[in-house]
């Protein structure tokens, strides 16, 4: 039975994909777009953009036919059958089982508009967004050095160049924007000075555990009530979550009785 699963895995892995281009044939076995797209998709964020150049997919390409190359001399010397690759396949297969009963189970769950509608006329005062600020700051590692930017921009120069030229906080490098932001998001130091600041306004030198900020606001929002459609996406998101976490507990809790766990 296990080699029965194995065949069929491999031979699922080794089917070209739809409407996929062959790029090339290795032995019996082809390599298509599609293998480039899905091995990029596997690399980790901070490298991903070394291998989305047209050089970067070339040798992702090397990669997947050296791949084949070692697949193909597994497979001549009958490592189908080896008992650990068996065993990894039959974990495998658990895995993929619980995710997919998992996924079927979740995805049936729904919230109707009367259950929203309910919720959201219910807990109002969870609707509420916060008062938020649009700012920018300089960061810099002493008081001095703040002063000095704060000085060069109440020259003339602009906030954002001197941010890009002296800040060593990361968002420097986009002229010190840190978007919008409420009170609770930010240090205590850093947000009263942010929130009691007035538009248009450079402040003093501010200091927190990261060094010394120098803040300009540029736009203030006051704290206001949700209405239902702005709160309807995450309101579903909510509830339905809830739900699920509720079907689990009952499955687990029946299965649970249903198959004894021993040996604690």
């Amino acid at each position: 039975m296990k080699k029965i699963v194995l065949v069929l895995l491999i031979s699922l892995m080794l089917l070209p994909s739809v409407n996929a281009a062959v790029l090339l044939r290795v032995g019996n076995l082809e390599i298509t777009d599609k293998d480039i797209d899905t091995k990029l998709q596997q690399i980790p964020a901070k490298y991903k953009a070394a291998y989305s150049s047209e050089d970067g997919r070339k040798r992702l390409l090397e990669q997947l036919v050296q791949e084949k190359l070692i697949y193909i001399q597994a497979r001549n010397e009958k490592y189908d059958t080896h008992d650990a690759v068996l065993k990894q396949l039959d974990q495998i297969k658990q895995n993929l089982m619980v995710r997919q009963y998992m996924a079927d189970t979740l995805g049936k769950i729904k919230v109707t508009e009367s259950e929203l509608k309910t919720y959201f006329d219910e807990n109002k005062q969870m609707f509420i967004k916060k008062e938020q600020v649009n700012a920018k700051h300089i960061l810099c590692k002493t008081r001095e050095e703040a002063m000095a930017a704060k000085e060069r921009i109440l020259k003339g120069e602009s906030f954002e160049d001197v941010a890009k030229e002296v800040s060593v906080g990361p968002s420097g490098k986009n002229g010190g924007d840190l978007g919008w932001f409420s009170k609770e998001q930010m240090v205590p130091e850093f947000a009263n000075m942010a929130f009691s600041l007035e538009k248009e306004k450079v402040s003093d030198p501010v200091k927190t555990q990261f060094g010394y900020h120098i803040i300009k606001v540029y736009d203030k929002k006051a704290a206001q009530a949700q209405t239902f459609s702005d709160a309807r996406g995450d309101l579903e998101k909510k509830l339905v979550g809830q739900k699920q976490k509720q079907v689990m507990d009952e499955l687990i809790e029946k299965l649970r009785k249903e198959n004894p766990v021993t040996g604690k």
